[in-house]
């Protein structure tokens, strides 16, 4: 079969991984938008050509991502019939499936293609090179590390391309996901490297410091004082080391929490401490709403707990607290008044000052609520054109947030308000101005987010943060843990992938 590549010239630093990826398993770690999907074309025509009878796995988490790379595929072998591809992935019925393994180029979930191969609807013998995209998922139970297992057990002529652009923060983390992956290279790429800084874009990121109104921060007082309650009784029952809010992470709480529940069984005191722990957390997630997304998030979330109350003992605990119900009564006030986080004021401002013909802009909001009220300030902006990008669990559909990707590639919307959905993988266009409404602790996360902006010219990235609260905290945990990733990636190209065990 003869294919050649159209409408792509790689540029060194890729052709420098092919090369690596021709010998060896590769695990390619490069910053959002400098082409790691040009590398997995590549090596692809580089297999069938070895072994024209072979055929390609390209997997990645989620439809939409399967359904982009199978459209750059499909794009750059324009002499294929679209016969030779398929997407595969849980929303086609089992029973048609076994016949769209049988296809040269697959594309497809990896919860599909584990469920696919231990009913025996998919056999690897035959499959050439297996493509791993987001390959920072690869740890744990999920499926990436079932199905490379099976793919280095099984294929007759292997071969894996893990892709990814934040692989962890620690050696140990980075190590595993190699083992996992059968690695054999790590091929890294940064802004600084020589081969990839003149295709990287100036980027200037700014830090935009925003002060709590002084009832809002009477009303974070009031759930300290909570959260510090419930954390007392668990030092008190030498559950906890310290009762100080700024030593306890909600992390900690959870990890606790679920240990608790797997011992609980007829444990009258490790019941009473779940109890206590899921109260902890609740007052928790009410301090971040406040503090980093405001006051009608924070509603939203006190209306839930008001329902929960009626069944569960930990939200029934916080209704009869006295501080808890005081911050309820002014959150519900302050609504009313019409007072809002000044972060809205900041992004409206900063959205103003920033119109221009053709600019696109991304923000980017944990929440989904956040996301509806940003959109509703920025609606009334003159020549600003806002649409929500949420995720399916959040009530957007597949085929709607494809839809609205291309919308905003053609310019019908030119500012997109995003939840996480638009940071990993989904290839966004390029935009102008990107502002998070929030900072996020994960490193791959702010890399990812950061990696939307600016991909073409120099572009600007506002991060909204709000001064001594959890916002400035999660700063710089982010920052530290992506110095921290960057040593640990210096150090692992000076050692070389030595650890590797094979089957």
């Amino acid at each position: 079969m003869f294919m050649e590549l159209t409408n792509l010239q790689p540029r060194l630093y890729q052709e420098q991984i092919f090369s690596t990826a021709t010998q060896k398993n590769v695990l390619a770690i490069l910053p959002t938008g400098l082409g790691k999907t040009a590398i997995a074309l590549m090596l692809a025509i580089h297999r069938l050509k070895q072994f024209p009878e072979s055929r390609i796995i390209f997997s990645a988490p989620t439809k939409p991502l399967c359904d982009q790379h199978l459209h750059t595929f499909q794009h750059h072998l324009p002499e294929l019939k679209e016969s030779e591809f398929a997407l595969v992935t849980g929303l086609v019925k089992p029973s048609e499936r076994e016949e769209l393994y049988k296809k040269r180029f697959i594309f497809a979930t990896p919860q599909t293609l584990a469920n696919d191969l231990i009913s025996g609807k998919l056999k690897l013998d035959d499959i050439s090179l297996l493509v791993i995209d987001e390959a920072h998922r690869a740890v744990g139970d999920y499926d990436y590390v079932f199905l490379a297992k099976h793919y280095a057990e099984k294929a007759r002529h292997q071969r894996i391309l893990a892709l990814t652009a934040s692989p962890g923060t620690s050696k140990a983390e980075i190590k595993q996901i190699c083992t996992n992956l059968f690695i054999e290279e790590v091929e890294v790429r940064d802004e600084t490297s020589e081969d990839v800084a003149e295709y990287v874009q100036e980027k200037e990121v700014k830090r935009i410091m925003i002060e709590l109104p002084e009832e809002i921060k009477e009303v974070k007082q009031m759930l300290e004082r909570s959260l510090k309650s419930r954390l007392h009784i668990l030092k008190e029952n030498k559950v906890l080391q310290s009762e100080d809010i700024d030593k306890v992470r909600k992390r900690q709480l959870l990890m606790m929490q679920g240990s608790f529940v797997r011992q609980a069984k007829g444990n009258w005191f490790l019941m009473k401490n779940i109890s206590t722990i899921a109260a902890a957390i609740k007052v928790m997630h009410c301090l971040e709403l406040l503090q980093t997304q405001g006051i009608q998030p924070l509603r939203v979330f006190l209306d839930s707990l008001k329902i929960q109350a009626l069944k569960v003992k930990a939200a029934q605990s916080l209704m009869e607290d006295t501080d808890f119900r005081e911050a309820m009564k002014r959150i519900y006030e302050m609504e009313s008044k019409g007072i809002e986080h000044p972060k809205f004021a900041k992004l409206v401002e900063l959205i103003r000052g920033y119109t221009a013909p053709n600019k696109r802009i991304i923000i980017f909001t944990q929440y989904r609520n956040t996301a509806d009220k940003i959109v509703e300030h920025l609606s009334n902006i003159p020549g600003i054109k806002p649409v929500k990008f949420i995720g399916q669990k959040s009530g957007m559909s597949q085929k709607e947030q494809l839809q609205t990707i291309n919308d905003f590639k053609a310019g019908v919307y030119n500012t997109l308000v995003a939840t996480c959905i638009a940071e990993e993988g989904l290839h966004v266009e390029n935009a102008d101005l990107g502002i998070f409404f929030e900072p996020v602790p994960s490193t791959l996360r702010s890399i990812q987010r950061e990696g939307r902006i600016g991909r073409t010219h120099i572009g600007t990235v506002f991060v909204l943060i709000t001064q001594d609260t959890i916002d400035e905290k999660y700063y710089w945990v982010s920052f530290h843990k992506r110095n921290k990733m960057k040593k640990a990636l210096e150090d692992i190209k000076k050692e070389g992938v030595t650890w590797q065990t094979k089957l």
